[in-house]
């Protein structure tokens, strides 16, 4: 029965010619609208190449403009022109995330050059000696890309940062590793020391949302390497684009039309058509999706519980800060986790406003003081208690 199940699908017609085109993690060799991003970072890049100097610079910006595919694709020619010029440089991209421990970066590094390299029982500090050694030893440089790097910032603090910046000042060697930083919020360039801080303010990119505009260029592109010819509706690309403007995000745009493409199979149509792009968009939330909310730190999943039954509460459209702050005491107790203080807090209410799940506004009045309002993107708010809860469940003692 599952082989002529399998045999059946493989053998159907599809409206896709290549997915795969669609996953986050294709890197596209044309940038639409990008352009100018990536001849700024090939000018902040110029002297790593002529001069053999590093160079550190910040990708900022929020879900789904592209911040990511920018480092990769320029990662990616940095490594070729650099190679074609004589040096021997390599690209390396870490999602600190999935790497979220100064040990777990320094690894992936030694691997990057070999694959066997004994790192197993030596420190991070004999690890990054090791690294240098190395790259000294064999001319090589590196351009390392930290993605997401305001969360391991937030995790471990900045001491890893501090020391690939200055891995070489006592030996008096050339530093041979470049840094692509990347981050939703800048506002972590704040935890750094005053050098380091700075060197990254002043090689700072932030990303702006995509239009409407610009998102149907980037659609129409993809269905071109994603779709077979004539399989996809012009009216499709106008309203995914449309829907997707609302938040300038070009993966959820890119998403919804994967989505509705599947539904177009699943009928067994030709053509993908609006109403396939109105079902998929009834299938997910785009304002808070899955992903983002376990990619959240606990606190974070906690503050956002907390916004979220306030809202449950007072059933209005928005609730102040100060409120929230006491809602997060009692989640907090609830879990059996130990409050973080107000200037911490903050910064989770700020991170959670960089991922797009919450808008804040100023007090009406002087009298409020330092207490928002904050407001709840248009997502069921049960629906998202239920999230929130099932992620925190495991946390219980």
């Amino acid at each position: 029965m599952f082989e002529e199940i399998f045999e059946e699908e493989l053998n159907r017609e599809s409206v896709f010619r290549d997915a795969s085109k669609l996953s986050p993690d294709y890197v596209p060799r044309v940038l639409v609208h990008r352009e100018d991003e990536f001849r700024q970072l090939t000018r902040i890049f110029r002297p790593v190449i002529e001069n053999r100097m590093s160079q550190r610079v910040l990708i900022a910006g929020s879900v789904g403009v592209g911040k990511t595919v920018l480092a990769r694709r320029f990662g990616e020619e940095l490594e070729t022109r650099a190679k074609g010029r004589g040096l021997n440089l390599t690209y390396l991209h870490l999602n600190c995330r999935k790497d979220k421990t100064p040990y777990s970066v320094i690894a992936k590094i030694l691997q990057h050059y070999n694959p066997r390299w004994p790192y197993h029982g030596l420190g991070p500090e004999k690890l990054l000696d090791d690294v240098v050694s190395y790259m000294n030893a064999h001319d090589v440089y590196l351009t390392l890309t930290l993605d997401e790097l305001d969360y391991f910032i937030q995790l471990n603090g900045p001491d890893l940062l501090y020391t690939l910046t200055r891995v070489t000042e006592e030996s008096g060697a050339p530093n041979r590793i470049s840094i692509i930083a990347i981050a939703r919020d800048k506002n972590f360039l704040r935890f750094l020391d005053a050098a380091t801080q700075s060197t990254f303010m002043h090689n700072v990119l932030m990303l702006d949302r995509y239009t409407a505009p610009q998102l149907r260029d980037i659609l129409s592109q993809r269905v071109g390497e994603a779709f077979k010819s004539g399989t996809v509706e012009e009216d499709t690309i106008d309203l995914i684009a449309e829907i997707a403007s609302k938040w300038g995000d070009a993966r959820f745009a890119l998403e919804l039309l994967w989505r509705a493409g599947m539904i177009a199979d699943g009928e067994r149509k030709n053509t993908v058509i609006p109403d396939h792009v109105r079902q998929a968009k009834a299938e997910v939330h785009p304002e808070v999706k899955r992903e983002v909310l376990r990619e959240l730190h606990p606190h974070e999943k906690m503050v956002l519980l907390a916004i979220v039954r306030k809202f449950m509460a007072s059933k209005r459209a928005y609730v102040s800060s100060d409120d929230v702050e006491k809602g997060y005491h009692v989640v907090c107790e609830e879990y059996h986790e130990k409050p973080r203080l107000y200037t911490q807090f903050w910064e989770y209410v700020k991170r959670i406003e960089g991922l797009g799940l919450i808008d804040l506004k100023p007090p009406k009045s002087r009298r409020m003081g330092r207490h928002f309002r904050i407001s709840l993107q248009e997502v069921p708010v049960s629906w998202l208690e239920k999230e929130l809860e099932k992620l925190l469940e495991g946390r219980k003692t």
